[in-house]
Formats: structure tokens, C-alpha cells, sequence
């Protein structure tokens, strides 16, 4: 019989690397076709990177200082202002997360514990997978395993493409010890000269050659291999004795601090190079070829760089499991069955470019991406551009596609002599010389360009449009839960919520004046933002359950989101719970609060779905003996998006959409082949394996939908055809 924890809360790291392992054990599921699953070790092994680049320096830094507060270093351009406090906090316990029960140098021992089972785990799954792929024929090779004709191949490859690009450094006291590449992978090198005398080498090995070699349709071999193979012709004179592959992750962790008297895009591009000047936070140690990695290899390389024993990992198989995505990509053509079926999302003639506006005058439109198609949105910016009678377009903007086809769209806008005003957030994370390169574009372009509120994200998703119908005002809004990336529109689950209702666009209205402009803070009619009101939204919508709940009604709470770490929400959820009300929720990633306990949250299941698509919308619902309400909202339910940054969530109640919406809630309540449920000992377990997906739904009503519109669409033409002419 296990015992109940004496935790009132799990550690969001801690539990973010389960999500993680989450997603390694992707992999282990059969019914996921061959080169999905490698996508999954893939996946993985990108958000591992992200981790340690942003995660784990915190807890780092805090061990090495010995405080159990959580400091950050930070840069400012030449001052530092205070951030506002906005009116409902002042005066109160500055909101925080979820606390940990232990010291900093306690979490990072445990933090590390799981993610070497994480990894263990990872690197068993691809051994797997590579065998089952090698009974196809398919093999990833080391260079000793080459033929005769592959050998010479690569002789000349590194003769011609390689060797020209390479440039090692001594290790020594007259070499200053290099600025190692961030993800990159080098080759340490122990040398002897002809005297015996031992020496050290640092051979990087350059982002602009592929780590994935092809040798015939079926053969691979990795870069790494090419270069071990032809060291003697790099450290001529001296014999090899030793070589291994290694890579640094650093800390990108550096805050931001902004002088609101200066340019900010001049201080963000200063605070971009000050970024790269950060310590290591992990190396990664491998094996080149056949030969085993020593217990001694890299301590000289760890004590270099001042990292703990703790932060080094060993692998016996390759470093970096991103090239998984490369391997995919190369076999993906001759292997369709090996991928997940090509997915047609659904688009409707009522949300095309030629209609979209005129369906908003008579009703609202909920699409659910990537079942519905994202061109609903595209369609939405193009009927603005379009119609003679936009006089304004205003939008937020956080992470864009590569090729961005809504900053197209703004630009025409712009240049058809529509008003358009964007707000460009420049400081998200890992995005921001990307958002800088949009920012120019639009100004160019002559949008007016806006950066919201200082030391806020502004991450709210909206687009409103504004038209002149012969001297009548006429406004359209969209709200989201995803960023208007069209690439990852396909893959991740979000919402997009449509309207013209006056109270909606008006206070979308307000919104855009509030942050580009000098007003005061609006009064919605409808909508909640953070950081001003949303935590309060969902602590009274919790409080009225509650009070339905403690008069003998059925309360209940569901809510979707992609991270829980708010003290104050969780410790009101604990509230409800023991008040008797029922709450489901949908957590995709790190959730602090602990399910199951009797007296604290007996009556609280919480479920993570992994699949195909990343599941990324926001929804929370209370009902009361007045009913549901439900709402649609990009903030998740952690203290950085309720109390540092610009977030919106809009009620779907007494909408169009309002049933659309309960069928989604419905749906994912019943997810139980996708769903691991959390337990109180912070076990994810899946339930069921022939349940029901969710995703598995969402498909098959876009695709029978699909199919209809097709059906219906043909049968017209049908009918046109034998019509007397």
C-alpha cells in the first residue's frame, strides 16, 4: 500500500521533465507508425536543449549562491525602471509559484536523477528502433563498417568539402581557451609527438556541414565519424590516442531589463550579443566509432569549463538526437505507411476570403486548428485586405513562421494605404532577432509598429478589423490561443474564436488603444486580460462553483492548459475540491498541483495528452446552477503569463459557438487512449490503450466533414451539368 506525499505541491522543473519523458514514450508506442516514433526521441532531445538553456541555469546559479530565493542575472542598456503595479495587486503578497519543499542543490540532484532515467530510456528506444530499421535495410553506419567504394567516397568528401573548413585549437597555456560553439559538436583529441610527449586538441566541427551523410538510399553515416576517421591528416606528426565527440549547452537565462527612455529594438539587438556571453550549464560526452568512452574522458574538459560532475552526460550511442529529424526526412518518401496519414484539415466555403466577412455579419465562427484549416485565419487578414472599404487592421504578434505569409498580408494592407498597427512582441524568447528582422520589414512597409507595455510580454493573440460602410463603422475581431504561425498551425491543437458582436469588437478596440497608446485602463464589457484581472477571473468564477457546490449543486471546473504553477490557483482549486466540486484537468506539460489526496484535492483529475499534435489551446469552464461559463484564453495558468504578461481570455457564453465549445470539453474529458493521468506520487500512467482519443475524434469529424463538402460540392456540378442549357 503506497503512502500519500506529505507535498502540497511538485516542483514545475521536475515535473516539466516528465512531460518530457512524456514524449520519449511516444516512441515506445506500437500503434505509432516507424518514423513518427524517431520524430518523438527527436522532439525530445530539441526540448531537452531548450531546458538547459533556460531552466536549469536558474537552479544552477541558486545552488552555487546558496540561496533558496530564485536571483537572475540581468542586463540593462543604461538604467533600470520598476515595473508598474497594476491596481488589483497593490498591496498585496506579490503572486509567485507553486513553492518547492526543497534547496536548490537538493532539486538539481533530483532534476538530474530523472533525466538521466529520461534519457536511458531515449537512447534504448533508438537502439531499438535502429534495429527495426536495419531489418529494412535501412542502417546508420560507423566508418570502419563502410565498403571499399563508401570509403573512398568519404576520402574525397573530406578532402574536398571538410577539410577546408576545419580549425582546431591547442589546449595549452598558449592557446586562451576558445568560445565553444552553443550545440555544436567538437571533437576532443589526445595527441602524442614524436618526443611522447602528450598534448590536447579541440577540433569544432562546423554548423555548415550536415550531420547527416547519405551514402546510398539505404546507408547513412554521421559527420563526426568522417572527421575521427581522417584526424591524422589534421595533427600531422603526431599519433592519436584518444578521441571524443562532445557539445555545450549554455546558459541562455540572462533577463531583461528595459530603459524606457531608449530604443528598444537597439537594446534588445545589444542584449542578444551580452546573451551569448553565458556560463555552460551541460556537456555532453559520446564515443566516436567502435571504441568505448573511458570513465576519464572529459574530467579535464569538465573542470575547464566549471561544471559539476552532476552536469556531464555520457552517452554510448551519438550525441544530439535532432538529426532523428534529418534521418525522417530522408526516408520519408520511399516509406509513406512509416509516417502518421497525410491529414487534409477541413475549410469551409463560409470562412473563405470571399465570404468570411459577410458569415461574421449573421454569426460567429469557432475553428479548431489544425482539424480546421488555418487558411480560415489567412482567409480572415485577406477579406481586410481585399475589400475596398478597411480603413484598419490591428494585430498582435509573437512567433512567426519563416517565410511569414500574415506579415505579407500586413505589408499589402500597408501599402494599399490601410492604417495597419502591429504589436510586435521582440522579446520572446529565442525569437527575437526574428521578430526584429519583422519589425523592419513592417516599418518599411509603413505599419505602424508598436512594442506594448514595458518589463511585459505582451502575449495575447487578436487581429481586429475596422471598415467605413458609407459613413458606418463596421468592425471585425478574431481571438486566439496560438501565435499566426502558419507552420505550426499544422501541428499544434489552438482555437480560433471570430466575431462581430459590438461588445467584443469594442473591446478589442479598447484593448489596441490601451497598449499603443497613453489611456487609461479600460473597463471590458467582455473580455479579461492579464495582468490586471485574469487570475481574479478564475479564483470568483472558482469562488461562485464553490458556493453552488456547498448548496448541494453539482459544481464542476474544467480547464486545458499547457502548464499549472500558480500558487494562488492551485490553492484555490485545493478549496474547491474539498468544497465538494468536480474538476478535470487538461494539463499538456508541467502541473505543480497534486491530485488524489484526500482532504486537499480528492475530487481533482489531472491528465496530460500526447499524440500527434502538440496540444497548445487554452479553455476554462465553471459551472453553476446558471450554467457553464466557458472561456477561450492564451494565457496558461502559471504566475508569468497571469502577472508578467499581456494575455486575453474572451467567454464563449451566449455565443454561436457556445455548443462547438462544450463538444470540444466533452471530447477531451474522454480522452483515454492519448491521456496519462497524474497520480499523487506523480506517476503519469495510461489508462486505456483502445479508448478514446481525442485527436483521434477531432480527425475523424474534420475529415467526414470534408468529405461531405466534397460529396455536396460535387453533386452540385452534377446537377449544373444536366441542367437544360
Amino acid at each position: 500500500m503506497s503512502t500519500q506525499p506529505t507535498k502540497r505541491y511538485f516542483h514545475r522543473d521536475l515535473s516539466w521533465l516528465l512531460f518530457n519523458r512524456r514524449v520519449i514514450q511516444e516512441a515506445q508506442e506500437t500503434d505509432t507508425p516507424l518514423l513518427e516514433r524517431l520524430r518523438f526521441l527527436a522532439i525530445a532531445a530539441n526540448n531537452l536543449d531548450e531546458f538547459y538553456m533556460v531552466r536549469v541555469p536558474r537552479l544552477q546559479s541558486r545552488a552555487r549562491l546558496g540561496l533558496g530565493a530564485s536571483p537572475k542575472f540581468s542586463v540593462t542598456a543604461k538604467k533600470q525602471e520598476k515595473p508598474k503595479v497594476s491596481e488589483p495587486d497593490r498591496g498585496k503578497e506579490a503572486p509567485r509559484e507553486a513553492p518547492a519543499d526543497q534547496s536548490p542543490q537538493e532539486l538539481l540532484e533530483e532534476l538530474r536523477q530523472r533525466n538521466r532515467v529520461n534519457l536511458q530510456l531515449q537512447y534504448q528506444l533508438f537502439e531499438e528502433l535502429r534495429e527495426t530499421l536495419a531489418k529494412r535495410q535501412y542502417l546508420l553506419k560507423t566508418f570502419n563498417q563502410l565498403t571499399v567504394r563508401e570509403a573512398k567516397k568519404m576520402s574525397q568528401l573530406f578532402k574536398e568539402t571538410i577539410f577546408p573548413t576545419l580549425a582546431p585549437v591547442g589546449v595549452d597555456a598558449y592557446h586562451a581557451f576558445p568560445r565553444l560553439l552553443e550545440k555544436a559538436l567538437h571533437l576532443w583529441v589526445e595527441l602524442e609527438d614524436e618526443f611522447g610527449e602528450r598534448r590536447e586538441a579541440i577540433l569544432p566541427i562546423s554548423l555548415g556541414l550536415p550531420r547527416l551523410l547519405k551514402l546510398s538510399a539505404r546507408r547513412f553515416l554521421l559527420m563526426e565519424e568522417v572527421i575521427a576517421h581522417y584526424l591524422h591528416k589534421v595533427f600531422v606528426g603526431h599519433k592519436i590516442k584518444e578521441v571524443f565527440v562532445f557539445r555545450i549547452t549554455y546558459d541562455r537565462d540572462l533577463a531583461f531589463q528595459e530603459d524606457p527612455e531608449e530604443d528598444l529594438s537597439l537594446q534588445m539587438s545589444e542584449y542578444l550579443e551580452l546573451r551569448k556571453e553565458g556560463r555552460p550549464s551541460r556537456l555532453e560526452v559520446g564515443p566516436v566509432g567502435a571504441e568505448p568512452l573511458s570513465e576519464k574522458s572529459a574530467e579535464q574538459l569538465r573542470e575547464i569549463l566549471g561544471l559539476e560532475s552532476g552536469d556531464v552526460y555520457r552517452f554510448n550511442g551519438p550525441l544530439d538526437l535532432r538529426f532523428l529529424f534529418s534521418w525522417v526526412e530522408e526516408l520519408a518518401p520511399k516509406n509513406p505507411q512509416d509516417l502518421y496519414p497525410k491529414f487534409q484539415p477541413l475549410y469551409e466555403t463560409r470562412w473563405q476570403s470571399r465570404h468570411i466577412l459577410n458569415t461574421l455579419d449573421h454569426e460567429d465562427l469557432l475553428l479548431h486548428h489544425p482539424y480546421d484549416s488555418f487558411a480560415g485565419v489567412l482567409a480572415f487578414l485577406k477579406a481586410a485586405v481585399k475589400d475596398p472599404t478597411t480603413v484598419a487592421i490591428k494585430q498582435t504578434l509573437y512567433r512567426l513562421a519563416a517565410d511569414s505569409e500574415v506579415v505579407a498580408l500586413l505589408k499589402k494592407a500597408a501599402k494599399k494605404g490601410i492604417q495597419v498597427t502591429v504589436l510586435v512582441e521582440i522579446k520572446a524568447r529565442f525569437d527575437e532577432a526574428n521578430n526584429l528582422h519583422w519589425v523592419t520589414e513592417l516599418e518599411e512597409a509603413g505599419c505602424f509598429v508598436s512594442y506594448g507595455f514595458p518589463n511585459m510580454k505582451t502575449h495575447s493573440k487578436a487581429i481586429l478589423v475596422v471598415q467605413n460602410k458609407g459613413g458606418e463603422i463596421k468592425r471585425y475581431a478574431q481571438f486566439g490561443t496560438g501565435n499566426y504561425n502558419e507552420k505550426n498551425s499544422q501541428i499544434y491543437t489552438d482555437l480560433s474564436f471570430f466575431t462581430s458582436r459590438e461588445e467584443y469588437v469594442s473591446d478589442l478596440t479598447d484593448f489596441f488603444n490601451y497598449l499603443t497608446g497613453y489611456r487609461n485602463r479600460p473597463t471590458y464589457q467582455k473580455i479579461t486580460t492579464s495582468p490586471d484581472n485574469l487570475r481574479e477571473l478564475f479564483l470568483t468564477q472558482t469562488e461562485e462553483v464553490m458556493a453552488f457546490s456547498r448548496a448541494g449543486g453539482e459544481g464542476k471546473i474544467f480547464a486545458k492548459v499547457n502548464g499549472l504553477t500558480d500558487k494562488a490557483i492551485i490553492d484555490k482549486l485545493y478549496e474547491a475540491s474539498n468544497a465538494g466540486v468536480t474538476i478535470q484537468l487538461v494539463v499538456r506539460g508541467a502541473c505543480c498541483l497534486v491530485p488524489g489526496i484526500p482532504g486537499q484535492s480528492e475530487h481533482i483529475q489531472v491528465k496530460s495528452i500526447v499524440g500527434r499534435f502538440l496540444e497548445h489551446s487554452r479553455i476554462y469552464a465553471f459551472t453553476t446552477n446558471t450554467g457553464t461559463s466557458t472561456w477561450l484564453s492564451s494565457a496558461d495558468l502559471m504566475t508569468r503569463n497571469l502577472s508578467s504578461r499581456v494575455e486575453i481570455a474572451v467567454p464563449m457564453t451566449d455565443t454561436s459557438v457556445e455548443a462547438a465549445m462544450t463538444h470540444l470539453m466533452e471530447v477531451y474529458e474522454s480522452d483515454r487512449a492519448k491521456a496519462y493521468f497524474l497520480d499523487a506520487q506523480e506517476n503519469y500512467r495510461r489508462q486505456e490503450t483502445n479508448g478514446i482519443s481525442a485527436q483521434k475524434v477531432f480527425t475523424t469529424e474534420a475529415l467526414r466533414k470534408t468529405t461531405n463538402l466534397v460529396a455536396r460540392r460535387q453533386l452540385l456540378l452534377d446537377q449544373l451539368r444536366r441542367a437544360p442549357q
